[in-house]
């Protein structure tokens, strides 16, 4: 056995399947990038238009009517008319 070629077709291998792996990552990061951006630009969207009166909801299903709005913080009417003070980065859409 020439152990030789046995190491250099293992190096050459091994070159082979980093530029692979490589590859693959690089295209992975530049789909999450698209994807990054996209959904900067809606919440973007999304924190300039709440105003109080719309109705929104949270991202763990929550639903309820801003009542007052902070700078970091929005006071929210459930519908057994409790409020409650959330931080206004948890709205996940609004619904009106």
């Amino acid at each position: 056995m020439n152990w030789t070629a046995f190491w250099e077709n293992l190096f050459y291998t091994s070159i082979v399947v980093f530029i692979f792996i490589f590859i693959g990552v690089a295209i992975m990061q530049l789909g999450y990038y698209k994807n990054l951006k996209k959904k900067k630009k809606f919440y973007a969207k999304l924190h300039a238009e709440i105003k109080p009166g719309v109705r929104v909801t949270f991202g763990n299903g929550l639903y309820g009517v801003i009542r007052r709005l902070e700078e970091d913080t929005a006071d929210i009417e459930v519908k057994s008319g409790a409020i409650i003070t959330v931080s206004r980065y948890v709205i996940a859409s609004i619904l009106d």
